[in-house]
């Protein structure tokens, strides 16, 4: 009887394993223009974004592209982590940007914006946040105040 069940278990686990119904499904709504390509994520999207949660509408959006090609440079006179790697706000259209909404303390909606060099292919990049250690430039996040139409939170990753 011992004999049976070790196989029978590893029958049953495999079974449970590759029976279930993978489909895959998108969270967020794909929003492309000779500009931008960008991901709006819904406020029920699970990314460990602080606060409650709302999702960006694309006049949102559009807004806070308006104040990345108006206000990055300004932010990014350092060039942090850009030596051998893109010049971040001179390649705006080289990224690829996923947006989740939440409000701050304030009541201020907040645009988190996470972003990634275009010809790295995340296929997923529609499903969840994309999560680098290192990368330079090519990886950076910023936050946009919706209310005062300021960036804050400029951060690029480390070269590892």
């Amino acid at each position: 009887m011992k004999k049976l069940m070790l196989p029978l278990l590893l029958f049953l686990l495999h079974a449970s394993l590759f029976g279930q119904d993978m489909k895959k499904t998108t969270v967020a709504q794909h929003y492309k223009t000779s500009s931008f390509d960008v991901a709006i994520f819904p406020k029920e999207s699970l990314d460990m974004i602080p606060g409650t949660r709302f999702t960006p509408t694309k006049e949102e959006v559009l807004i806070a592209e308006n104040l990345l090609a108006t206000q990055l440079k300004k932010m990014n006179t350092h060039l942090e982590n850009q030596h051998n790697s893109p010049v971040i706000h001179k390649n705006l259209k080289k990224y690829q940007r996923q947006y989740f909404g939440y409000f701050d303390s304030k009541g201020h909606k907040i645009l988190f914006i996470n972003s990634f060099w275009k010809d790295e292919v995340y296929a997923d990049w529609l499903d969840g946040r994309i999560m680098v250690l290192d990368g330079g430039s090519y990886y950076w996040q910023i936050c946009i105040d919706l209310n005062s139409r300021k960036l804050f939170d400029f951060y690029i990753n480390g070269i590892g």
